[in-house]
């Protein structure tokens, strides 16, 4: 009888043991990503770029998007329109642009797609998944007057933008 009872003390420490050591079930939920949390972005920067000047506005987030409005100049001539839109898609986020020629013509039949690589307090970086887009994207603001922009071509080439707010118009009438 006391051989029964220790045996069946042992057994229920050993099950109790063993339930306490297994890992729980999580819960926990992948963290949702809100189109607010690149709220950010919003706001227009310049900068010089290959003898020219890019001119870059990201408009408030809504509607679970956030676009932008490139435009390069150079020489006197707008060399190119750009059009960007970050979208939330699921649980994540989805780059869109579509590059236009001066005479509004798309530089492709389709925008070039990116998906969500990584996204930071104020840094987000895609990759390039549609047919002869950049491998990767990001943008990054690192202080109050500087974003920048950086990627890498379909080539393999690495590039960096640094742009800051545009001087203050003053009008006089």
């Amino acid at each position: 009888m006391k051989q029964l009872l220790i045996t069946t003390i042992a057994a229920a420490v050993l099950v109790v043991c063993a339930t306490a050591q297994q890992p729980k079930p999580s819960t926990a939920k992948a963290p949702e990503f809100q189109i607010e949390r690149l709220a950010w972005l919003t706001g227009s920067w310049q900068g010089a770029v290959n003898g020219g000047l890019l001119e870059e506005t990201w408009l408030p987030p809504k509607a679970d998007t956030i676009s932008a409005l490139v435009r390069f100049t150079k020489d006197g001539r707008t060399e190119f329109v750009e059009i960007i839109k970050i979208e939330k898609v699921g649980n994540s986020f989805e780059l869109r642009l579509q590059l236009y020629d001066p005479p509004m013509r798309p530089q492709s039949d389709k925008p070039h797609v990116f998906k969500l690589s990584k996204i930071e307090e104020n840094k987000i970086t895609f990759h390039g998944i549609s047919e002869g887009s950049h491998r990767k994207l990001s943008y990054e603001r690192v202080a109050q007057d500087h974003f920048i922009i950086r990627f890498q071509t379909f080539e393999g080439r690495d590039v960096e933008i640094n742009l800051s707010p545009p001087p203050r118009n003053t009008f006089t009438f």
